[in-house]
């Protein structure tokens, strides 16, 4: 079982608080980079691709680089990356989106030769319920009533092949055909998603493990 971490993002929404690559980014004992590649090898899966335009991001024998040259989107990345995939189908996965559950449940369920890992946002402000000009009750940080791209994937080789660019984002238009050919399914996933896109989330996700490691 093969496995690509997409990790060539500048992470420019976390400049200027931290100027370090997104995946060298330390979040407890260890780096971003180190716990997902550590994840994905405690579920069985130890050959890992990383898709990005630094070859030194984590020291390991285990881990095979595809470089970019010039900047692909994701789904130029996913592209490139694939030819160094053996396997017929790959587990895909941003190296800043991390979750909590076993990647094969989501690479058996692509029988049709796409899946993607989806779950309800957080509304990142309090609800209020109003009655005309009363307030009547606070309701804080509430899951929204529909789901959102987690950041993991599965795809057949064959798939990526002939349906993902040579440059460009697999989300601004790869994904939306997959579905309208009726080749993607969705996988709802009910656990803790912990995403680092701003200064503030690097912090939750720091303190998130700082504390589950004590406990």
């Amino acid at each position: 079982m093969d496995a690509i971490i997409l990790c060539g993002g500048s992470g420019w929404r976390l400049k200027p608080d931290i100027w370090t690559p997104k995946p060298k980014l330390k979040i407890n004992d260890e780096t971003l980079i180190s716990h997902q590649v550590n994840w994905l090898k405690k579920h069985g899966i130890d050959s890992i691709i990383l898709a990005t335009n630094n070859s030194d991001l984590i020291d390991d024998q285990s881990v095979v680089y595809s470089i970019e040259e010039k900047k692909l989107g994701t789904g130029g990345a996913v592209k490139k990356a694939t030819e160094k995939v053996k396997d017929d189908k790959v587990y895909v996965m941003n190296v800043d989106d991390i979750v909590f559950y076993n990647p094969r449940e989501l690479y058996e369920y692509a029988d049709k030769g796409a899946a993607i890992l989806l779950a309800k946002p957080k509304l990142p402000f309090g609800k209020v319920t109003t009655e005309g000009t009363y307030v009547l009750r606070f309701e804080q940080k509430p899951l929204l009533d529909f789901h959102v791209n987690v950041g993991h994937y599965v795809f057949k080789k064959s798939i990526i092949e002939k349906n993902f660019p040579e440059e460009g984002d697999m989300e601004l238009q790869t994904l939306q055909n997959l579905a309208d050919k009726r080749m993607l399914r969705g996988y709802i996933y009910n656990g803790l998603w912990l995403t680092i896109n701003t200064m503030k989330d690097l912090i939750t996700v720091r303190e998130y493990f700082s504390t589950s490691t004590k406990q």
